[in-house]
């Protein structure tokens, strides 16, 4: 039979990669926003929240709002338990720092950033431009070792982050701002190097994305 040309084994076969996952790719686990693909409606927000308990050592998922928990989609609330609690049982300290943010806190780092004198081109790869960040989705959460005020490429260096990047696609995440493919707005991610951003996308697209060194852009490209 004829193989399509711009089908997703197609595409990958031209790039010298094996066929990726036969998925639905616009399904919520592989949504995909950056500075070029804003969020719709802008102010989008999970359906359901879910808020976890910061430092992994309780499993329960609550769905009432809680200032003093981690509210990610509820969808990931599970995965995101799991992946903490291994962590744990690795006997490493885990943090869940940042999961989801809204239009409005997201308006809020943004301008303080370019606030502390950084101009809105350099400061949107540190801080996404609100409507096009990640963390509106609810599918990521930044991860570290404990309560962080500042987050930089060191976290990488922790044992924390260590284990963390070897076992994440066990439970369905990437590091989604990986070094080889950040660092500036020229970058393919547009963000700078997050060692500590880790993004939902599923067992399968988590593993064929590791393996074979492709970030979420370059993932969704073969399907579109």
């Amino acid at each position: 039979p004829t193989v399509d040309p711009n089908s997703p084994a197609a595409r990958a076969a031209a790039l010298g990669l094996p066929a990726p996952p036969d998925i639905d790719i616009t399904e919520w686990q592989y949504m995909h926003v950056n500075a070029n693909r804003p969020l719709e409606p802008i102010d989008y927000a999970p359906e359901t929240m879910a808020y976890l308990n910061m430092t992994g050592d309780e499993t329960d998922i609550q769905t009432v709002y809680n200032e003093y928990r981690c509210p990610v989609d509820l969808r990931i609330a599970q995965p995101l338990i799991d992946f903490a609690r291994g962590c744990r049982a690795a006997g490493l300290p885990v943090y869940l720092s940042s999961g989801y943010r809204s239009y409005s806190e997201q308006q809020y780092l943004f301008n303080r950033k370019v606030g502390q004198g950084y101009s809105e081109e350099v400061a949107k790869t540190i801080v996404a431009y609100p409507g096009t960040s990640e963390h509106q989705t609810g599918l990521s959460c930044d991860i570290t070792d404990y309560y962080r005020e500042t987050k930089d490429s060191a976290l990488a260096q922790t044992a924390t982050y260590q284990w963390l990047c070897e076992h994440c696609t066990e439970y369905g995440f990437v590091v989604r701002y990986p070094e080889d493919k950040s660092g500036s707005a020229d970058s393919i991610t547009g963000i700078i190097y997050e060692p500590w951003h880790f993004r939902y996308v599923g067992v399968e697209a988590a593993k064929y994305m590791t393996e074979n060194n492709l970030c979420l852009e370059e993932f969704v490209e073969l399907y579109i």
